[in-house]
């Protein structure tokens, strides 16, 4: 009876994990993108953070908005921030 209880108890731990984890959007001001091949570059940046489902990249002038739909228990606001930077556009949330 015991490894019945076991694997109980396991699927309680895994289904409620699954439960506080939620899908977020954040809306990044991403600077130094001033080309056309800025944005693309955002993009895939934030692209290949594990967790991304989504992302809209609009380029302003000197600037882009990027609005990242992501699952909260894979990635973080600050992972994302990171990737941008790291591709040499650091970003902010946008107000």
């Amino acid at each position: 009876m015991k490894p019945v209880a076991l694997v109980a108890a396991a699927a309680v731990l895994l289904s409620a994990t699954a439960v506080f984890a939620a899908e977020r959007t954040v809306k990044l001001d991403v600077a130094n993108a001033t080309c056309a091949l800025c944005g693309p570059i955002v993009k895939r940046a934030l692209t290949r953070v594990p967790g991304v489902l989504d992302i809209r990249v609009v380029e302003l002038e000197g600037a882009a908005i990027a609005t990242v739909r992501f699952d909260d228990s894979r990635t973080d606001v600050a992972s994302l921030i990171k990737a941008t930077t790291n591709a040499g556009y650091p970003a902010r949330v946008a107000p």
